[in-house]
């Protein structure tokens, strides 16, 4: 049985939801939490593609998008 890939997302929170109870449900919906973050309004975490539309109508949710990956390099490397 293959393996299904996951993408790593980021979840806004509609302002004025609790966000612990959004999570919650985020995970009931297929979404493999792996963090919260309160102060502004964000979960994280993993699901595969076809998830992306059941984690968008969970209420609470403003936004998913797909997570990128930012590299900055070293602090001591030239501008380019």
């Amino acid at each position: 049985m293959a393996k299904i890939a996951k993408q790593s997302l980021v979840v806004t929170v509609t302002q004025g939801c609790h966000i612990n109870d959004v999570a919650r449900d985020l995970k009931a919906a297929g979404l493999e939490v792996e963090g919260v973050l309160n102060a502004i309004g964000v979960v994280t975490g993993k699901a595969p593609a076809k998830s992306v539309a059941r984690l968008r109508k969970v209420r609470g949710v403003a936004d998913v998008s797909l997570d990128h990956t930012v590299d900055i390099g070293p602090p001591d490397a030239p501008i380019s």
